[in-house]
């Protein structure tokens, strides 16, 4: 009997051992994210219904693949035990995550713990279904970071390998495989080469139709050109190479969205040394210093502000957190500092990069397969930003001979389709659209997304077209103009900005093609965030970067325009075949007052017209609007031909009696 007793006793331990280590948990909070950093600030309301899924296998043994959705406080939880999963959030009706978490100049937040650093959690937008369905391939393209290349010695493709490998955990019954398709050296403008050589270029991923790409590239464009101390003649000629990069990187990442349905793309930030200012002036130039955070920001954006959103692994905040405190800790260590390196990371730093890698893709590890043997991760945290408002043009015009039939079809979004053909010639020609409504102003926006509906008529071969969007209406810098870190950013490329035979001063491919699907039979949307100038304060030590307002949209425009290849004959007689352009409003919505009862509109001897109205309780201002109330269609105020820009509110109350 004694013997039993103890059996039984011995299994109710193991049965509680077994319940405390799959009490462990993965938790969050789902959030409205309202100024748009990732970090849930106070004040930023919770979101209740939001689904949460994990998919992965415990060491004790047994898959899970569940899902759950957050409480009214926006919690969610799960307690799988140790293991390795991956987890997954679907974006509400009208909402998108917010970039990941970027509070680098936090200085109260907790201490870096290597190599983990502060979670910054992202997701698959289709992965999980992919690991579902058994068959995943990861590509990861790029330079020599991606390569893993570095002069102490870390082996090729490392970090892939590794996240390759923890998929392959997360789903043992999946065929997991890895194209190591980086190459050392390699600019953004080889990702737009069309040649069979490798599979390091948007046209050959496009054939592999791979389900997830990693792409880890643009320290190459500044080689050469960028130097400590520059001349304005310097600085110039890297900004163009920044810009560009800029370009081809929109091109690229657009064009693998539209390209490859069902595809998962993940942009990794620098996280080279150089990236903020910690060694001695030969291993770090001015320019670097300078212009490398805002080259941080531009990627962010890219991959926020696509069509479909794309992932972005944001290692720079955790190698340059601690070096921001004063003492350039942060890098000690991390990168090969031997044999005139200086820029890679050793192994130590690639373990950074893996695990940031992993939790872009929505990676979480527990216990001992871990990095850092966390039984629990709380703070797996996404915040939200929701879609308040689409802003139509309601004005178009030709510049420099561009044509256009029909054009009032590109601003209506509700036509069944209908387009304005725009043609192009050889030159500067432009068709603009414009006159976005500015008078939302219970609207606080924390990021527009410029964006276009469009397809080709005719055949494109090689004389192209651009789609920008600036939100002063001035496309490019006047002749002459000196770049700064605050006086570059003029434009946003939508659609063919850049390509491998530019910048015109510095062509790495001088007679390559600028679009990579120049023909487009069918309609296909494209976006890009829209963004102003940073500002830097006087002794600051990072840029700001201001919302677009309500005044920038008055005078915003998105134009298609000509982008011949020099040297090339004739015009292709093609058609911009533009279904709708757009401006996207993400943030919050005040709420708005009281209805103003018993409206009277009447008209006086000498022709004024004359509104009364009752007073609502509390009201400080009202607006008045004239024109007509079009709702039903277009859900926006109609304020008839030739309105102003802005709705009038010159004219105070006056009490009118009874």
């Amino acid at each position: 009997m004694s013997g039993l007793r103890a059996a039984a006793l011995a299994a109710a331990a193991l049965a509680l051992a077994i319940t405390a280590a799959r009490a462990q948990t993965v938790s969050g909070n789902a959030f409205e994210d309202r100024d748009g950093d990732g970090v849930r600030d106070p004040g930023e309301p919770a979101l209740a219904g939001v689904t949460v899924e994990i998919l992965g296998v415990a060491d004790g043994g047994g898959g899970i693949d569940a899902a759950a959705t957050t409480a009214a406080d926006g919690t969610f939880s799960f307690a799988p035990g140790d293991g390795c999963y991956v987890l997954g959030v679907v974006d509400p009706a009208g909402w998108r995550l917010a970039p990941a978490r970027f509070d680098l100049f936090a200085k109260t937040a907790p201490g870096y713990t290597q190599p983990v650093g502060q979670p910054r959690f992202g997701k698959l937008d289709h992965g999980l279904a992919h690991l579902r369905a058994g068959t995943l391939r990861y590509s990861s393209l790029g330079d020599s970071i991606a390569y893993d290349w570095n002069s102490c010695g870390s082996s090729a493709f490392w970090y892939s390998l590794q996240v390759r490998d923890r998929l392959r955990c997360a789903a043992p019954g999946a065929a997991i495989d890895l194209d190591q398709a980086a190459v050392k050296g390699q600019h953004t403008d080889d990702l737009l080469v069309d040649d069979n050589d490798d599979l390091n270029n948007v046209f050959r991923m496009i054939d592999a139709q791979p389900q997830l790409i990693t792409i880890s590239m643009i320290g190459n464009d500044l080689l050469g050109v960028d130097v400590d101390n520059p001349t304005q003649a310097d600085t110039d000629k890297a900004a163009a190479e920044i810009l560009d990069a800029r370009r081809n990187l929109q091109e690229a990442l657009s064009s693998l969205v539209a390209g490859i349905p069902g595809v998962d793309v993940t942009l990794n930030s620098l996280y080279d040394n150089e990236a903020y200012a910690c060694y001695a002036p030969q291993d770090t130039t001015e320019f670097h210093r300078r212009w490398l955070p805002i080259v941080n920001r531009i990627l962010r954006e890219l991959a926020w502000g696509e069509a479909r959103r794309v992932g972005i692994n944001e290692v720079a905040a955790d190698f340059a957190r601690e070096d921001q405190q004063g003492a350039c800790s942060g890098f000690d260590g991390q990168i090969c500092r031997f044999l005139f390196d200086g820029i890679h990371p050793n192994g130590s730093g690639y373990s950074i990069v893996r695990e940031k890698v992993w939790e872009a893709l929505g990676g979480a590890n527990l216990g001992p397969r871990d990095a850092a043997e966390r039984s629990s991760i709380p703070d797996v945290d996404y915040g939200f930003l929701r879609r308040v408002r689409r802003l139509l043009p309601t004005v178009w015009e030709t510049r420099s001979g561009g044509a256009v039939t029909n054009p009032d079809a590109a601003l209506d979004d509700a036509d069944g389709g209908a387009s304005a053909s725009i043609r192009l010639g050889i030159g500067q020609e432009e068709v603009r659209f414009s006159g976005f409504p500015d008078w939302y102003d219970e609207i606080e926006i924390v990021k527009v997304v410029a964006g276009v509906r469009y397809r080709t008529s005719g055949v494109v071969t090689d004389d192209f077209y651009r789609v920008e969007a600036s939100p002063t209406g001035v496309f490019r810098a006047p002749p002459g103009h000196a770049y700064s870190p605050t006086d570059w950013n003029f434009y946003t490329p939508i659609v063919g900005g850049g390509g491998p035979n530019a910048p015109a001063s510095n062509p790495d491919y001088p007679t390559e093609k600028l679009l990579v699907v120049p023909n487009v039979a069918s309609p296909r949307e494209v976006s890009a965030t829209l963004t102003k100038n940073p500002t830097l304060a006087p002794g600051a030590a990072e840029y700001d970067w201001p919302a677009v307002t309500h005044d920038d949209l008055a005078t915003t425009a998105i134009r298609v325009v000509a982008a011949p290849v020099a040297g090339t004959p004739g015009n292709d007689g093609f058609a911009v075949e533009l279904d709708a352009a757009w401006l996207d409003l993400y943030g919050r919505e005040k709420p708005r007052p009281e209805e103003v009862p018993d409206v009277r509109a009447g008209r006086l001897a000498d022709g004024t017209l004359q509104v009364s109205f009752g007073a609502v309780p509390g009201a400080a201002r009202y607006n008045l609007y004239f024109g007509r109330l079009d709702t039903l269609r277009a859900g926006a105020y109609d304020h008839g031909a030739g309105a102003p820009a802005r709705p009038p509110c010159a004219a105070p109350p006056a009490g009118a009696g009874a």
